[in-house]
């Protein structure tokens, strides 16, 4: 189950289907039999000649948990953990908290919260918790420049979060998405905050390298 906010989508319109496509793409070549599951669906019908899954739960614009009039993905975690009983999930989210800098002190223990409530649900699920992607930080073009930093700090935190479910015998790893992007973000990037189809392929290669021992 991909889970999180509209990277996780990839609701643009050159990037449907998200890092969703070339992680199956990675998975189908080496003979691996992957599906992802989700109330979401959107992607191309087929990713080299195999019928692509479309399913997934990306959601745009929703944060950790529902804040500032923002829906949270929290709210979800009761209803599609026990209706779609997802083997792994892929959990990105809190770039939209950053966005907004709501809280940011606590976005690590939310994040923790969602984590504690998925295993509530599914307690022997594989989580693999990415820290989210680098903004664009143009000034000229009117981003927030102070963006990507509320990001490193909340990303930086979120070893410390996987840690302590590790130690308690969760099947839970990470994947550090920011530092692989952020050297050639403005490359990877088709807006402030949503990467592009080359950035969604750096994406897709970065759950595949966490993930291809464990399939």
């Amino acid at each position: 189950m991909p889970f999180g906010d509209s990277i996780t989508d990839g609701y643009n319109g050159d990037t449907p289907g998200g890092y969703r496509v070339e992680l199956f793409r990675l998975a189908h070549a080496a003979g691996k039999n992957i599906t992802f599951v989700g109330s979401g669906s959107n992607g191309p019908n087929t990713v080299d000649g195999v019928a692509f899954p479309h399913n997934h739960e990306g959601h745009s614009g929703w944060t950790i948990a529902p804040a500032g009039g923002r829906s949270g993905i929290s709210t979800l975690v009761s209803t599609v953990m026990p209706q779609y009983k997802p083997d792994i999930v892929l959990l990105m989210i809190g770039t939209n908290d950053a966005i907004d800098n709501h809280d940011m002190p606590d976005a690590p223990e939310r994040l923790g919260a969602l984590i504690d409530s998925i295993y509530a649900q599914l307690p022997d699920v594989l989580i693999v918790v990415a820290a989210p992607i680098p903004s664009r930080g143009d000034a000229s073009k009117g981003d927030d420049t102070a963006l990507s930093a509320r990001i490193k700090t909340f990303d930086d935190a979120i070893p410390a979060v996987v840690k302590a479910r590790a130690d308690a015998g969760r099947h839970i790893i990470s994947v550090d998405m920011y530092t692989p992007f952020n050297p050639n973000k403005t490359a990877l990037l088709e807006d402030q905050w949503h990467p592009n189809l080359q950035g969604y392929v750096l994406l897709g290669g970065q759950w595949y390298t966490a993930l291809q021992p464990l399939l």
